[in-house]
C-alpha cells in the first residue's frame, strides 16, 4: 500500500511541475482524467551569410530546442494545464540545469464546454501566431522575423474565453511581466492594465484558443474556416529596477534568445525610448498591438488542404517625464538627453501566409512572413558617434520558407525539413563576424559586442527539425 502511495504522490508531484500537448492517459474515472506527457526535439541548421568580412561564411548549428514535461486533465469540470521547459531549453539562464515554467492554469466552468474563466500563467491570446503551439506546427519554429515583432508570450492572468454557437473568443487582464520577481511588482497600477482580446467566428474550427495548430487536428470532410480580430494594449509602470515593457523583454538581452517573451517594442535592446525612463523615472509610455487573422480547412482529393494568415500592427509612445527630484529625465536616445514633455512614437507593421496540402505521412507546406520595422528602432547607447539604426531603413524584411516537408513517422515522432530564405535581413556586425538578428536578438546590443553596425543581407537557411511528442 505505501508503494501504492508513493507512486501516486509521484505523479502528482510531476503534475505539479509540468500544458498539454499530446500527453497519454494515465488515470480516468468519473471525476478525475490525468494526462502526462512531454516532448522533445532538436534542430539541425546549415547557414550563408554572404556579406560577412570576418568568419566563414558558411556556418553549421545544432540546437537542443525543447525538452519538455507537460500534463493536463480535468477534476470535476476544472480543467488544468501544466508544461515546464528544462536543461538547454532555458537559454536565459545560461546553463543546461535549469527549468522554467510555461503553463501553470485552471478552466474554471460557467458554462461547462462552452464558457470557462482560465486563471493562471498562459500564453498571451493576443494573436494567431502568438497562440500556435509549438507541438503542432508544419515548420521547425515559428516565423523567426515575425515572432521578434509580434511575439507577446506567457503571462500570468485571468481570462475568459469559449463560444456561443459560431462565435467565439478569448479576453483577458494580465500582470504584464511574467519574468518579474514577484517581490518587484509593478508599483503603479497604470491605466490601461495588459489587457488582449480576441474575438471572431467560427464554421467548424474549434481549437483552443491559446494552443491554436497548423496541422494534427482532425481530418475536415467539408471546408471549415474563422476569422477573428485581435488586440493588446498596456501602460507602462514603475517596475523593481526598470519598468514593465523592459522587464516583459529583458530576456532578448540574452545572446541567442528569440524568448518567450517580449518583442523588439517591449525590449530595451531595439527600444531606446525604454532606457529614458529607467527605476527613478515616472513613466507614461503606452504600447499596443492590433490584428486580423483568418483560417481554412479543406479537403482536397485524399488529403487536407490548410491556409491560414494574419495583418499585423504595432504602435508605442512616450511622454518623457522628468526624474523624480530633478529638472531632466535620466536617460539618453542616439546619444542626446530626451527632451522632457516631447512624444516619441514607434510603428511597426507584418503580415504571414501559411499554406499546407497532406495528411499522413506527408504534408508539404509554406509560409510568407512580412515585417516593416520603424528605423527609430536603435537600442540603447550613450555615444553617438558609435550608434546606427538596427534595422537601417523601414524597407520590408522579407522571409521565405518553401517548401517545408513534414514527415509524421507515426503519431509521435515527426521529421520536418525545410529552407528558409530572408532577404534584407538585419544583421549585427561584430569584431568576429555578423549576426542574424532575427535569430540572435542579443547580438544587437553592443553590451559584451561592439555596439552593432547593422546591415541588410540576403541569407538562405536550410533547416532539419525531429520531434517526438507522446
Amino acid at each position: 500500500m505505501r508503494k501504492l502511495w508513493k507512486w501516486m504522490l509521484a505523479v502528482a508531484f510531476l503534475a505539479g511541475f509540468t500544458a498539454h500537448g499530446k500527453a497519454a492517459e494515465v488515470f480516468k474515472n468519473d471525476d478525475l482524467d490525468l494526462n502526462v506527457g512531454g516532448r522533445i526535439q532538436e534542430l539541425g541548421e546549415m547557414e550563408l551569410v554572404t556579406d560577412d568580412g570576418v568568419r566563414n561564411h558558411f556556418r553549421v548549428y545544432l540546437w537542443n530546442v525543447e525538452d519538455r514535461l507537460f500534463t493536463s486533465g480535468s477534476y470535476k469540470d476544472f480543467k488544468w494545464n501544466f508544461e515546464t521547459t528544462f536543461g538547454a531549453e532555458d537559454i536565459a539562464n545560461g546553463t543546461n540545469g535549469s527549468l522554467n515554467l510555461l503553463d501553470a492554469n485552471v478552466d474554471i466552468p460557467l458554462i461547462p464546454d462552452a464558457i470557462y474563466v482560465k486563471v493562471g500563467q498562459f500564453r498571451n491570446g493576443t494573436s494567431l501566431e502568438n497562440t500556435v503551439y509549438e507541438g503542432n506546427m508544419l515548420f521547425t519554429e515559428k516565423s523567426p522575423n515575425f515572432n521578434l515583432f509580434f511575439n507577446e508570450g506567457y503571462d500570468t492572468g485571468v481570462a475568459l474565453w469559449g463560444h456561443l454557437g459560431n462565435l467565439d473568443g478569448a479576453a483577458g487582464i494580465l500582470q504584464g511581466a511574467p519574468n518579474l520577481p514577484q517581490r518587484y511588482l509593478p508599483e503603479i497600477a497604470n491605466i490601461p492594465l495588459p489587457t488582449f482580446i480576441r474575438v471572431g467566428y467560427s464554421d467548424g474550427i474549434n481549437d483552443d484558443p491559446f494552443k491554436q495548430k497548423e496541422t494534427d487536428f482532425a481530418k475536415p470532410d467539408k471546408l471549415q474556416f474563422a476569422v477573428h480580430g485581435e488586440g493588446y494594449i498596456a501602460a507602462d509602470s514603475n517596475a523593481g529596477h526598470g519598468d514593465l515593457f523592459s522587464q516583459i523583454g529583458g530576456n532578448l538581452k540574452t545572446y541567442s534568445d528569440n524568448s518567450y517573451y517580449g518583442n523588439v517594442l517591449t525590449s530595451s535592446v531595439f527600444n531606446p525610448y525604454l532606457s529614458a525612463q529607467g527605476a527613478t523615472n515616472p513613466v507614461s509610455a503606452l504600447y499596443c498591438q492590433g490584428g486580423l487573422d483568418f483560417q481554412v480547412r479543406a479537403p482536397l482529393s485524399d488529403t487536407v488542404l490548410t491556409l491560414q494568415g494574419q495583418a499585423m500592427i504595432g504602435h508605442f509612445d512616450l511622454t518623457v517625464n522628468p526624474a523624480l527630484g530633478a529638472s531632466t529625465p535620466l536617460g539618453t536616445v542616439n546619444g542626446k538627453p530626451v527632451s522632457v514633455g516631447t512624444q516619441y512614437q514607434l510603428n511597426i507593421g507584418g503580415g504571414e501566409l501559411m499554406a499546407a496540402v497532406g495528411d499522413k505521412p506527408w504534408v508539404v507546406a509554406g509560409r510568407l512572413a512580412v515585417v516593416i520595422p520603424d528605423n527609430g528602432l536603435t537600442g540603447t547607447s550613450t555615444n553617438a558617434s558609435t550608434y546606427r539604426p538596427i534595422f537601417v531603413t523601414s524597407d520590408p524584411i522579407v522571409e521565405v520558407t518553401l517548401p517545408s516537408i513534414t514527415w509524421k513517422m507515426n503519431d509521435d515522432a515527426k521529421l520536418v525539413a525545410e529552407t528558409m530564405f530572408m532577404f534584407n535581413a538585419a544583421e549585427a556586425q561584430d569584431v568576429d563576424g555578423n549576426y542574424v538578428i532575427a535569430e540572435q536578438p542579443g547580438a544587437a546590443t553592443g553590451t559584451s559586442y561592439r555596439a552593432p553596425n547593422m546591415l541588410a543581407g540576403f541569407v538562405p537557411i536550410g533547416r532539419m527539425m525531429f520531434q517526438f511528442q507522446y
